[in-house]
């Protein structure tokens, strides 16, 4: 009864540290299975021990085993670095020592080890297959205080192997009951899934404090092994003790955090773990104030809408003419579309009022305009008006017929009558000039009807700046003023009319 307690005891206590193992965050096993012990091939000497005869007739030798029912031996076992662990191994039963022909007595044998395995150390430690190589130091508990030695050391069929075997320096001593043994040997875990497996261990158990080989045996034990610890609270696949996060599930990136969003910012760092932003700004959007689809940051102008290629500033109109300065060539003048934002070319004005005025008529012989042509004149007025600095001659043109310094003269006069029309109607004048040059430019002959001669019979506008209109006179009329002498007693004499022509 005294040894079963003290079996029991020995197991509470492996089962106890199972406990503190599921309240940590680490690896750990456990295994429960059976051993079974060989005495007859624990030899006097080492030489015979190793030797291959002895390893093979009775190590080998499933007669020399003494085997315990399973859930006679616990493991507990914790990894403490990648390919190392350290365990607490109990194997309890009734044993027989067949070497010494001993009847079953209660054995007991609890340590610690340390194991060094391959996986792990040399290769993957998640491998189905881990095997590895075992050191313990054990407290024995097996009672040979009932023998007497020296006493010869038997195979399994009751054939001597080592002649009288004694038990310490003197030979003759009673046997022990309590050992210090240390065990050395390899071992093998088979895993069937991440956290199931079989295992499988040899040790070769020695008394080193003794001089005798009385209690050395062999070994040997199978158990079914559970792998636990590694708590995974929120089933994302990452352990708890590498999960940041890990009561939420999360992304092996971001050491088991969430990335609701998905912006590559996890939640536990995202100001906006629902709508997606560049890390930059902690994982929120960028905002865009005006709408225009240039985020503020890029935005010169964040609160007024423009397009991107003008850093989200609206392009300006300097000029106000409803053209923007980027497509405008003439960007601080009010323009028109069909000149690119530039105010329409004087060129331009001068043949359009060149046009109104065409088929304007005077008074024959005369530079008093009709009033017939008053549209013509308001026309032209409107059109010259469209530019504020332009500056235009007026030319006045007759056709071929009648003299060339009358017909000079009457161009002159009229020129000067559609200028002063002009300016009547609200043309500066600072704009318009007029000249004459009479039947200079007519094309067609004087001998020609009236109605021929009427396409050379024109008031012609002209743009002219610079140097050139600098050189113009407002008018090209000559003003003669003459003084008349009135001889005493005499009446000054009346000119006769010149004969009229028709014009």
């Amino acid at each position: 009864m005294k040894n079963l307690k003290l079996g029991i005891s020995a197991l509470a206590l492996t089962v106890a540290s199972t406990v503190f193992a599921q309240t940590t965050n680490n690896p750990w096993l456990i295994g429960v299975g059976a051993h079974a012990e060989n005495h007859v091939a624990a030899r006097s000497s080492f030489g015979n021990t190793f030797s291959a005869k002895n390893l093979t007739k009775n190590l080998f030798n499933m007669n020399s085993y003494s085997i315990t029912p399973p859930l006679s031996k616990l493991t507990v076992a914790r990894n403490v670095g990648k390919g190392l662990v350290i365990d607490w191994q109990t194997s309890v039963g009734n044993v027989e020592n067949k070497r010494f022909n001993m009847g079953k007595e209660f054995f007991l044998m609890t340590g610690i080890g340390f194991q060094a395995k391959a996986a792990g150390l040399l290769w993957n430690e998640e491998s189905w297959f881990d095997p590895y190589l075992r050191v313990g130091a054990n407290y024995l508990r097996h009672d040979y205080t009932g023998q007497t030695f020296p006493k010869n050391g038997l195979d399994a069929n009751g054939n001597v192997l080592d002649a009288n075997v004694p038990n310490g320096k003197d030979g003759n001593e009673a046997g022990k009951a309590n050992f210090f043994t240390v065990s050395t040997g390899a071992g093998a875990n088979f895993w069937v899934t991440k956290n199931f497996g079989l295992g499988i261990q040899g040790d070769y158990v020695s008394t080193p404090g003794d001089k005798s080989t009385v209690a050395n045996f062999w070994q040997a034990s199978a158990s079914i092994l559970f792998r636990f610890g590694n708590r995974d609270r929120d089933k994302d696949g990452i352990l708890d003790k590498d999960d940041l996060c890990p009561d939420t599930p999360g992304l092996p990136e971001f050491q088991g955090c969430p990335d609701t969003d998905g912006d590559g910012v996890p939640d536990k760092d995202d100001q906006c773990p629902d709508v997606a932003g560049p890390v930059e700004n902690n994982g929120c959007p960028w905002p865009d104030t005006d709408g225009d689809g240039v985020i503020d940051k890029d935005d010169a102008c964040p609160t007024v809408a423009g397009p991107a290629e003008n850093k989200g500033c609206p392009w300006p109109d300097t000029d106000g003419d409803g053209i923007l300065d980027k497509d405008d060539a003439c960007p601080t003048v009010p323009g028109l579309p069909e000149y690119n934002g530039c105010p329409k070319p004087k060129e331009v004005i001068a043949t359009n009022a060149t046009g109104a005025l065409k088929g304007i008529l005077f008074n024959f012989n005369k530079a008093t305009i009709r009033p017939e042509s008053n549209s013509k004149l308001d026309e032209a007025a409107t059109i010259i008006k469209e530019s504020t600095d332009g500056t235009f001659l007026v030319t006045g043109h007759t056709d071929a017929k009648g003299a060339a310094a009358y017909n000079l003269k009457l161009s002159r006069e009229r020129a000067a009558s559609v200028v002063a029309a002009l300016e009547s109607r609200g043309v500066s004048g600072t704009q318009l000039k007029s000249t004459g040059v009479g039947s200079r430019d007519a094309k067609v002959p004087a001998k020609a009807t009236d109605a021929e001669r009427m396409v050379d019979r024109k008031v012609v506008v002209e743009a002219i700046n610079g140097a050139a209109w600098d050189a113009l006179k407002k008018s090209d009329l000559d003003v003669v003023v003459k003084k008349t002498v009135v001889k005493k007693g005499k009446a000054p004499a009346k000119k006769k009319a010149p004969a009229k022509k028709k014009k």
